[in-house]
């Protein structure tokens, strides 16, 4: 199946660079708001209750799903707030990865994920982005505020038992660039891929109000620390995913800086590349996180949202915007990276070759 969503996705790349037919290389559903941990450098445990209740229903996001599919998107994941707390999840991965044969994930902290694979099993999950953020129970319990490690552990073996791929994600902070190396050495170990980016500044936008947290710059790290100590790692590792195009533009800046720009390696392509729908059934463009025109797709197709006039100009202005300069968000890097052939190399040919996205 893998290989067919390879092939799918050259396709894609054919179209969206040759002809004005545009289709996404990859699409994720926001299943919820609600989060079970307190992550410090996470806004979403201070969103009002009013903002979170507003879950999709089952019905809804099958819904989406077949039509995802239909536009031609090779890959679908599932995040939140934390996404097995859904629990329509089982049903609603077996829709995606079975039902649509689509090249299905989902990012998760992981403490459910142990009883969902053994009552359920999952069928149709193809990998599982999983959060980690230190090598010590005692370090990753306390700053997400929920007993996770052991249950990181415990849904790694299974995974890897069942042939599901799993990706470590490592949020970088200051206080754990030290144990950036013993990471790499536990997933090693574990037969895990690892992401490594750092900790950002994450301003989450709604009609009202935006959330952040006040005291982030007490996390952020020195991004040049960070990137120096990445290349250092990336030639002892070959597990590790954060690519050195990626490691370039985070240090040089990120995204925007219009008209000089911070970096010249990559324009921001996610409103073209990247489809992502919310809890509550709406696409925001040009980002989830800095929506400038918000579309309900459970009221409209989808198909027509994306190749609508208004989004297709959003396209086009790239991270030309004010909210997008500095931007160095690896949620927007990644989707950005299919876009290229470089890019494209840098990221996904290469960690193929390596054995981490297999």
């Amino acid at each position: 199946m893998r290989i067919k969503k390879w092939i799918q996705y050259i396709r894609n790349f054919l179209l969206n660079n040759f002809t004005n037919k545009k289709i996404p290389y990859s699409a994720q559903i926001e299943l919820t708001l609600r989060c079970n941990a307190k992550c410090p450098f996470c806004s979403i445990h201070s969103i009002p209750e009013s903002y979170v209740n507003n879950d999709m229903s089952t019905k809804q996001v099958k819904h989406l799903i077949d039509q995802i599919a239909d536009l031609g998107v090779p890959a679908l994941s599932f995040t939140g707030g934390e996404p097995t707390l859904r629990k329509d999840l089982p049903e609603l991965i077996y829709h995606t990865g079975i039902v649509n044969n689509f090249m299905n994930g989902i990012a998760t902290n992981g403490y459910l994920l142990p009883k969902l694979f053994k009552e359920y099993g999952l069928e149709g999950l193809d990998y599982i982005l999983l959060s980690l953020d230190y090598p010590k129970a005692e370090l990753h319990d306390n700053k997400r505020g929920i007993r996770l490690f052991d249950k990181v552990i415990e849904s790694i073996e299974i995974a890897n038992k069942r042939d599901i791929k799993v990706i470590i994600s490592t949020v970088v902070m200051k206080d754990n660039l030290r144990y950036l190396r013993d990471m790499c050495e536990l997933t090693e170990k574990l037969n895990c891929s690892i992401e490594l980016y750092p900790c950002e500044d994450i301003i989450r936008d709604f009609p009202n109000k935006s959330f952040q947290i006040d005291d982030i710059d007490d996390l952020i790290p020195n991004v040049s620390v960070w990137a120096n100590l990445i290349r250092n790692l990336r030639t002892k590792f070959k597990n590790i995913l954060t690519d050195p195009v990626s490691v370039e533009i985070i240090e040089k800046g990120g995204f925007g800086g219009f008209p000089n720009y911070y970096q010249k390696l990559l324009r921001c392509h996610v409103a073209e590349a990247y489809l992502f729908v919310s809890h509550d059934g709406f696409i925001n463009y040009p980002c989830k996180i800095h929506p400038i025109r918000s579309f309900n797709a459970l009221i409209h197709p989808i198909k027509t949202i994306y190749n609508s006039t208004e989004v297709r100009e959003i396209m086009k202005n790239h991270d030309n915007y004010n909210f997008c300069q500095k931007c160095r968000l690896g949620c927007a890097i990644v989707s950005s990276l299919p876009v290229r052939w470089k890019t494209v190399y840098a990221k996904y040919i290469k960690g193929f070759l390596d054995g981490n996205l297999r």
